[in-house]
C-alpha cells in the first residue's frame, strides 16, 4: 500500500507540473477568448483532482493510478495542436 501511494504521489507531481506548464504556455497563444476559457478551466478540474486526493476527500487507489493518466493524456491530445 505504501509503493502505490508513493506511485501515486509521485505521479501527481509530474502531471500538476507538466498541466501547469501548458497552461501557462496556453495564455501566449493567440486564440478566442471562448475556447480558451474551456481549456483552461477543463486544465484546472484536472489540478483539482490530485489536490483532492492529497487533501483526503478521495483515497489513493489502483483506480485512480489507471483512470487520472487517461484523463490527462486524452486532455493533451485535445489541446496537441495548440
Amino acid at each position: 500500500m505504501m509503493l502505490i501511494r508513493f506511485l501515486v504521489l509521485a505521479f501527481n507531481v509530474a502531471v500538476i507540473g507538466f498541466l501547469i506548464y501548458r497552461l501557462l504556455t496556453l495564455a501566449k497563444v493567440p486564440m478566442e477568448a471562448q475556447k480558451k476559457a474551456a481549456i483552461v478551466a477543463g486544465g484546472i478540474l484536472l489540478l483539482v483532482a490530485p489536490i483532492a486526493m492529497f487533501i483526503g476527500f478521495v483515497p489513493p487507489s489502483l483506480s485512480y493510478l489507471l483512470i487520472y493518466p487517461l484523463i490527462i493524456s486524452i486532455y493533451l491530445y485535445m489541446i496537441r495542436e495548440l
